[in-house]
């Protein structure tokens, strides 16, 4: 008799992949899903937000930090060597009845609490030490299967700097725009909260333990059709930049240059469409993406740094 619930441990941290496996799971399994994944560099975007206001292009380009688009809504979070991903795959009777964030962050709460660890859930559907962020937490419904996937952060040992640097607010750029943006939080690492110190292997380990005992899950490893099917998946969509990027809501931008003039851009999925004021006079930027090399020899490298 097949497992109620299985546990997948990642075998990669490519952030792509691994947001591919969770569609994956979501739409062409039946079973509920304990995954557990800890990703390289990344910021990872919302569905539905503006990848070009919420994070640095030019900083993460530079600092080798991916850009990520997941199939859930919600802000921004940021995902690196120092922090665990976890995501629940859930059935349900109906899909009204699905999304419920404090009850999907339960199992969360009673693992960090075994660890001397009381985190509170927020209205903002973050867990929280002593009032500040450690777990941002999204959730995306199926509604052709009535299922729904819950996934979340843990700031383990994040490297809050390059966090910040990555989605800080950009220079001379005005956005207006009807996307989700991100509410700003101040986070904080689980590390400098915990009772007994430990490593992020060994907290990784107990995570991945204790959620397998709370849902009696079997372990699961992916076979290689199921390899092959996500890499494809990644392929087509997760590691496109018309995903990544391109899916942003359409905007406009308006850019204040170094001699004082402006430009007021249009963007409808990441290509330019119309163009007023300065740059008026670069009527090739028209259809081309959205993207810093596109600006190229019409403003300055420091300005391109500042818009992107």
């Amino acid at each position: 008799m097949p497992s109620k619930c299985l546990l997948i441990i990642a075998e990669t941290d490519d952030v792509y992949f691994n947001l591919a496996t969770e569609e994956y799971l979501l739409h062409n399994f039946d079973q509920d899903i304990v995954f557990l994944y800890i990703n390289s560099d990344a910021v990872v975007l919302g569905k539905h937000q503006n990848a070009f206001n919420e994070c640095r292009i030019t900083k993460c380009r530079e600092n080798g930090v991916a850009v990520a688009r997941r199939l859930s809504g919600g802000g921004t979070v940021y995902h690196g060597d120092g922090n665990i991903n976890f995501c629940f795959i859930r059935n349900g009777e109906a899909t009204d009845k699905l999304i419920d964030f404090k009850k999907h962050l339960e199992p969360v709460q009673a693992f960090l609490h075994s660890k001397g660890l009381p985190s509170e859930y927020s209205g903002r559907n973050d867990l929280l030490l002593h009032e500040k962020k450690i777990s941002g937490n999204a959730e995306h419904v199926y509604k052709r299967k009535n299922r729904v996937i819950h996934h979340g952060t843990l700031l383990f040992n994040a490297d809050l700097g390059r966090l910040n640097e990555s989605i800080a607010p950009k220079k001379r750029v005005d956005f207006k725009t009807h996307a989700v943006q991100s509410v700003r939080s101040v986070v904080a690492n689980i590390q400098d909260y915990l009772v007994q110190p430990e490593t992020m292997d060994s907290f990784y380990e107990d995570l991945g333990q204790f959620l397998g005992d709370y849902f009696l899950a079997t372990e699961y490893r992916l076979s290689a059709i199921d390899h092959r099917n996500i890499n494809d998946l990644v392929q087509e969509k997760f590691g496109t930049w018309d995903w990544n990027f391109g899916y942003s809501p359409s905007f406009t931008v308006t850019l204040s240059h170094e001699n004082g003039n402006t430009s007021d851009i249009h963007v409808k999925k990441g290509l330019i469409k119309n163009i007023s004021g300065f740059l008026e006079s670069a009527p090739e930027l028209i259809g081309m993406a959205y993207k810093p090399e596109s600006f190229e020899g019409l403003a300055s490298t420091e300005e391109i740094e500042e818009f992107f």
